[in-house]
């Protein structure tokens, strides 16, 4: 955790932002989401988004030292947020707010000849 509180002082990507960052000392949240590493103690870099219902909305896990975007994580928070909002729609590769969404619903007379 005191990794942490150095990584928001020293990473212009992250000073800014307001979540909180949380640490797990015993393990057991690495375990349940499979990033743990029995061999090493140590886990594997990866994030979760989950959303308020608890539904995991995005997983993303990397190898060794290769670090994560923050400013793509936040473009798919605010994604899932916003087709959240407007179902039926979905947030195509590289969707940005303000960019039109997409149409998820099949129209009722597709497949007809």
């Amino acid at each position: 955790m005191f990794s942490h509180v150095i990584f928001k002082k020293t990473s212009p990507t992250v000073k800014d932002v307001r979540f909180p960052m949380a640490a797990d000392p015993s393990g057991a949240v690495a375990r349940a989401y499979g990033v743990w590493q029995a061999g090493s103690g140590l886990n594997q870099r990866g994030r979760f988004i989950i959303n308020p219902q608890g539904t995991v909305m995005g997983v993303e896990v990397l190898a060794g030292p290769i670090g994560r975007n923050v400013d793509e994580m936040i473009r798919q928070i605010q994604a899932m947020q916003e087709v959240a909002k407007n179902p039926g729609k979905a947030a195509q590769a590289g969707w940005k707010p303000g960019d039109p969404m997409i149409t998820t619903r099949v129209p009722e007379d597709v497949g007809r000849y």
